[in-house]
């Protein structure tokens, strides 16, 4: 497991302490010994974070039901957070000339494509999921980035597709060797519904419908790394889609 310790200037995270400091390379340094306590954080022989004096961050609990399904604006959510998206520079879209990106950039595609497949035709997305972790460069690479956007739709309280819940973890722990730690932790929090508080604040947007000011919020996920945030949005962009998708499914049930 890690743990972070953020400047005031980030969103809060899972796993994370924001401290009011903007530069913490003269006051800590690597190897000092680490104790957790519950009243803070001891490091090294002379330094303390004291809890007493902080605030306990969680991410929304937010929960769907047929009706919010039927009801929300799916499709619309789907497109408006694309077009942020393609605007990046993602992988997903690469069209420069070096081979290894063009090559990373077709089997992101293909994965992608064999991924949502699975999904709409009610098939098992485990073989898809594992193509996809580790596929990229980077801290985070993009088909985890991708997969963590996905989840933190999907996997909400009451949506169909959260009973591939399940599965995301099975596959995660079978191919966290494919990827880095943090790309590891990263995903297995957003599958279970942890994650960061800009990403929670598009969610809680979309979850009530409300588009006020939404550009600005998906503004600052791009700020996410040097393309996490446009490839999480890849994912939540497609996760609204196949949500509108099953949202479909169920308003024909109803009539018939």
């Amino acid at each position: 497991m890690l743990y972070t310790l953020l400047s005031d200037e980030y969103d809060n995270a899972p796993n994370s302490c924001r401290i009011a400091l903007r530069h913490c390379d003269r006051i800590f340094s690597p190897g000092e010994r680490v104790q957790f306590f519950p009243a803070g954080i001891e490091i090294g022989q002379n330094k303390w974070i004291d809890f007493s004096h902080c605030d306990l961050w969680q991410p929304p609990e937010l929960h769907l039901t047929d009706e919010s399904i039927r009801c929300i604006h799916w499709r619309q959510w789907g497109e408006w957070i694309n077009q942020q998206a393609i605007s990046g520079n993602s992988l997903f879209h690469y069209c420069g000339e070096n081979i290894f990106h063009q090559e990373i950039a077709r089997l992101l595609q293909r994965n992608r494509e064999e991924l949502l497949r699975a999904i709409r035709h009610n098939e098992s997305p485990d073989k898809a999921i594992y193509s996809l972790m580790g596929l990229g460069m980077g801290l985070t690479p993009s088909g985890d980035d991708y997969l963590v956007g996905l989840c933190v739709i999907l996997l909400i309280s009451g949506h169909p597709a959260q009973k591939y819940r399940e599965t995301f973890l099975a596959v995660l722990k079978s191919a966290q060797e494919k990827t880095t730690l943090l790309s590891a932790i990263t995903l297995e929090a957003a599958i279970n519904q942890r994650y960061r508080q800009v990403i929670g604040n598009l969610i809680v947007k979309i979850v009530r419908d409300d588009s006020h000011l939404i550009l600005h919020t998906i503004n600052e996920i791009k700020k996410i790394g040097s393309s996490s945030g446009y490839d999480m949005l890849h994912g939540m962009a497609d996760a609204c889609l196949l949500t509108s998708y099953f949202g479909e499914q169920y308003a024909h049930q109803d009539h018939g």
